[in-house]
């Protein structure tokens, strides 16, 4: 693993669905000195069969779609870096869309869920992390059906690592965001264990265990 490319500090953050293995990932948020035909991501939809690779192109960048045999399906050119990131959601998603048999026609675009900097190597199981802030919510709200103890769940099978994401009560206004990081599956002794209520100290300490992961600074 390429430890300084996986820097969480550097990487773009993506909002990913569930089911998505970050095969490789080098997408930083600059990359004026990248070569042509370098490849900045892969990500792959084991299930339904389906790779998507961003490839540095000599003045645009390449979004490559394929199917499990490795033959293209689509590919777009991005010529604006600031809509690389969006144009990559609204693909992943539409393919997540369509995966549950959506409808391609009136897809709206990815869900409002938070952006993460996740390093390679690690599949989002499921992905529910909405953009809400509690804070800012009335507490007969519906947004409060959106925290539950299942939001996020990132999991590194190569590191026999599960990193937990939920929010505690369920749909209590009074509760928290907890992340816990597990190794074999131990429940009782996680290695890190947070709370908080604020979106953004959870996503910093996510991002900030997926880097210490990155840098095998979990035995």
């Amino acid at each position: 693993m390429n430890d300084l490319s996986n820097s969480k500090k550097s990487l773009e953050p993506i909002n990913i669905p569930c089911g998505w293995f970050v095969k490789y990932n080098d997408l930083t948020v600059t990359h004026e000195k990248v070569e042509p035909n370098t490849k900045l991501l892969e990500l792959v939809k084991q299930r339904y069969h389906a790779a998507v690779k961003i490839i540095k192109g000599r003045d645009e960048y390449l979004i490559h779609i394929s199917d499990n045999h490795g033959e293209t399906i689509d590919a777009i050119n991005v010529k604006d870096r600031r809509q690389l990131v969006n144009e990559l959601e609204r693909i992943i998603w539409k393919i997540e869309a369509t995966a549950f048999g959506g409808n391609i026609f009136i897809f709206e675009g990815p869900p409002d869920y938070l952006r993460l900097r996740i390093p390679q190597g690690w599949t989002v199981s499921y992905n529910k992390l909405i953009d809400i802030d509690p804070d800012q919510l009335e507490e007969d709200s519906d947004d409060w059906f959106n925290f539950t103890s299942s939001l996020l769940q990132l999991e590194h099978k190569e590191s026999r690592l599960i990193l937990d994401v939920g929010w505690y009560v369920d749909i209590e206004p009074s509760g928290t965001f907890y992340m816990l990081l597990l190794k074999d599956l131990d429940w009782e002794n996680p290695l890190e264990d947070m709370e908080t209520r604020r979106p953004e100290k959870l996503v910093a300490h996510i991002e900030a265990t997926l880097q210490k992961a990155a840098e095998h600074k979990y035995k």
